[in-house]
């Protein structure tokens, strides 16, 4: 019995020392290439949900939390004033069709008038020449040849204001008679502004633009919202992240694509898969309200953190993730120290020469 308690005391005293002093050895050679951090969180995407009309809050169809589909609809707008204002659109989108082809006729009507005054003045300026040649030969009175010149110079007038009126209508026409009347640009504008007054009309309807959780909802019915304030938001749970914050030192060997090992604090025992995906350019100090002046007298050195975004694996039956869970993060940078460099050559040349 006592030789037993012998043994079992020298086996303490020996193999305890051991095993501590193996952990150790083993401890070291890994050390450095694994990096971890609790200052981790899973991420999703946040959609501000904000009305492009004002207007009053007809119906609310989503509640707080509720998970809704791209398209889904959200909330409406009272629409009456739209709708008036998109017949309003129509009417004067008519209205301008009708001014066209009236600009038509005026062109056309112009065309005549101006056809009509130049041979008008081709007759008036013959009989000028006519009476001249009279005159010249002492058979006309010049009462008569002052009245044709008259004549001739008024028939050339009327044909200037003929050509101008015809030069107008067809400016109005776009210079173009034969356009056709939706091309027209008075037909276009107020085709814009029916357009205009019909996305403000289908605008009245408040849509879901992705897949979501609606949260932050305090909408009530019958308020009175303006364009493009925020109503509530929608968290897009189907690719969330992990943004983990490690100290600048931990990054030395942190590389884009290296895996990494997630776990939640919510669901203790569950692992994820991740990868690296990028590594922020500045230090979460650099995007604060108040960034530090290090430049002042008082200057105390602090270690910073910089956010690595992390893509999560897929995994099959996993556990809903929710934005803002606190995660551990441990990324394996494949780094080796000297010694385990070294240790695992001469293991490898020594299975190599075994095998040989």
């Amino acid at each position: 019995m006592r030789r037993a308690e012998g043994w079992l005391r020298l086996a303490l005293l020996v193999g305890v020392p051991l095993l501590a002093t193996a952990g150790g050895v083993l401890w070291w050679l890994s050390g450095g290439r694994y990096v971890s951090t609790e200052n981790a969180y899973v991420k999703a995407n946040i959609v501000q949900i904000a009305p492009e009309v004002a207007g009053q809050v007809r119906r609310v169809m989503v509640r707080d939390h509720q998970e809704v589909s791209a398209g889904d609809v959200l909330v409406t707008i009272e629409s009456r004033p739209f709708r008036l204002a998109l017949d309003s659109a129509e009417a004067e989108l008519d209205a301008a069709r009708v001014q066209v082809e009236a600009l038509r006729g005026a062109w056309r009507e112009a065309v005549s008038e101006l056809a009509d005054a130049e041979a008008r003045a081709d007759h008036f300026r013959r009989q000028s020449q006519r009476q001249e040649e009279l005159a010249a030969r002492g058979i006309t009175s010049a009462a008569r040849r002052e009245e044709s010149q008259n004549e001739a110079r008024a028939a050339a007038d009327r044909v200037t204001t003929a050509r101008e009126k015809l030069q107008r209508v067809l400016a109005a026409l776009s210079g173009d008679p034969e356009l056709a009347a939706d091309a027209h640009h008075l037909v276009r504008d107020k085709t814009a502004a029916r357009e205009r007054a019909a996305l403000d009309l289908a605008r009245t309807t408040v849509r879901a633009p992705t897949d979501g959780v609606v949260v932050n909802m305090r909408l009530q019915q019958g308020e009175q919202v303006r364009a493009a304030t925020p109503l509530f938001a929608l968290v897009v749970l189907s690719r969330p992240w992990i943004e983990a914050n490690f100290k600048e030192t931990e990054l030395t060997h942190v590389r884009v694509g290296q895996k990494a090992t997630v776990s939640l604090d919510t669901y203790p025992g569950v692992a994820w898969e991740a990868v690296v995906e990028s590594l922020s350019p500045a230090t979460g100090a650099e995007f604060a309200l108040l960034p530090p002046q290090n430049a002042s007298g008082n200057w105390v050195k602090v270690v910073q953190r910089l956010p690595v975004k992390l893509r999560l694996s897929p995994h099959v039956g996993e556990p809903p993730l929710r934005a803002g869970m606190t995660a551990t993060v441990r990324i394996d940078t494949g780094r080796e120290s000297g010694l385990a460099a070294a240790f695992a050559r001469l293991t490898g040349a020594g299975a190599v020469s075994a095998a040989q």
